[in-house]
């Protein structure tokens, strides 16, 4: 019985050894990879900001700056869309905004700045109100659509 049983635990031990092994060569041969590493992520993003709130902005912004400067993330078109109270961060430099600088760093490496007109009506902002560069759309769930539909990834910031 003594002998039955270190046959059988060898056999096993050497099926979990040779096993692995077998999986992780046709898992090569097959081109995929294992089950814990990070997908590739969509090319195209668009972040979303509601907020109304200067630490808002300045999270959504510095989030904005950390999708560029990550170097594992291919991101190859970023579009900064703007809705409800958040449509106030494209309002020029005032007491309570102070981010157009930073605005104007993230369009000269190609991010792109929407607003959604009905938010703006809502607050009676015209676009003569705006940041240089900050393109109006007609509604911001229109564009998040449309954004979605030619594969851009969804990402709500603060």
């Amino acid at each position: 019985m003594e002998r039955r049983g270190f046959v059988s635990a060898a056999g096993t031990l050497g099926a979990l050894l040779f096993g692995s092994e077998t999986a992780s060569a046709t898992r090569e041969q097959r081109g995929t990879q294992p089950q814990d590493a990070r997908p590739s992520p969509p090319a195209k993003t668009v972040l979303h900001l509601s907020s109304g709130e200067t630490a808002a902005y300045k999270g959504a912004l510095m989030n904005a700056q950390n999708l560029l400067a990550d170097e594992t993330v291919p991101v190859t078109e970023l579009v900064f869309l703007s809705n409800g109270p958040g449509v106030k961060l494209y309002t020029p430099p005032g007491r309570e905004n102070d981010f157009a600088d930073r605005i104007n760093s993230l369009q000269e490496r190609g991010v792109s700045f929407r607003v959604c007109q009905n938010s703006m009506a809502m607050l009676d902002l015209t676009e003569d109100q705006l940041i240089d560069g900050v393109e109006p759309v007609p509604s911001a769930v229109g564009e998040f659509a449309r954004l979605q539909e030619v594969g851009y990834g969804y990402i709500k910031v603060p």
